[in-house]
């Protein structure tokens, strides 16, 4: 797990991706130049290709569908990518394009499990479980994007504070 958060680290920083979006204008449009978009398909197409696979055969709990090894970076690349899509994941002048990128993206994946959730009976308990959860946090977050800037509305977006005292007896005059 450490080695696969290193890795989605190195490649789905801000900064990262930040000099990928700076280099697309760098070069002219003739030349071939890595962009954006092949970055966060490539990668996610990469990490999520069971949900692309045709499910042959069964699954049980000890012949899975998505090992152990691939939920955990699929776990990870999906936080990877919300935490980019909502509002402050990202800076400079990439930050809102990654961020609809990235949203895009997420919307695709629980697109793929939605479909693969349609019939549970073709799932592993593990490969549902990780599924079901996956299609929560994605579409929480992605709604979250919509509800994140609440304090823009007019309130602090919360309950105020309340201090709560015994009442001190006042003396008398």
């Amino acid at each position: 797990m450490s080695l696969q958060t290193v890795a989605l680290t190195m490649i789905m920083n801000p900064t990262a991706l930040d000099r990928v979006y700076d280099s697309e204008f760098r070069v002219s449009a003739d030349a071939d130049a890595l962009t954006l978009p092949e970055v966060i398909n490539t990668v996610s197409d990469a990490i999520w290709s069971e949900l692309d696979a045709e499910a042959s055969g069964s699954f049980t709990a000890r012949k899975p569908m998505i090992s152990s090894l691939r939920r955990n970076l699929q776990r990870e690349h999906a936080q990877r990518l919300i935490d980019l899509a909502l509002p402050g994941g990202g800076y400079g002048a990439s930050a809102k394009t990654v961020a609809n990128l990235c949203a895009f993206k997420l919307r695709q994946i629980n697109d793929k499990i939605a479909a693969r959730l349609k019939d549970p009976s073709k799932l592993d308990p593990y490969t549902l479980a990780h599924l079901g959860e996956a299609n929560v946090r994605i579409t929480k977050a992605l709604d979250a994007q919509y509800i994140y800037n609440a304090n823009g509305l007019g309130g602090r977006g919360g309950i105020p504070p309340i201090f709560f005292h015994e009442n001190q007896p006042q003396p008398k005059p």
